[in-house]
């Protein structure tokens, strides 16, 4: 995965704003540019994985990675102080 543009709302004061992020990442930290709040959002719900499935006697299923279903506007929760 690379960088994208993604849009975020922010939990503080509810506004939208996009910003360019590594979408590889399991959590992305970013700050409001309005309010300055400090936010996390865990990309971890959009995530699926990608399957080939071989048909056959001897048939199975191999894993060849994720597939990233982000949605229009990602809500932001406040940064938890475990970092």
């Amino acid at each position: 995965m690379d960088n994208r543009r993604v849009k975020f709302q922010c939990y503080q004061c509810q506004r939208e704003y996009s910003l360019l992020r590594n979408v590889g990442q399991a959590k992305l930290l970013v700050e409001c540019p309005f309010c300055g709040a400090e936010a996390e959002t865990d990309l971890a719900p959009w995530r699926s994985p990608v399957m080939n499935i071989h048909k056959g006697e001897s048939g199975g299923e191999q894993a060849l990675g994720e597939i990233l279903n982000l949605p229009a506007v990602l809500p932001t929760t406040p940064r938890s102080q475990e970092e």
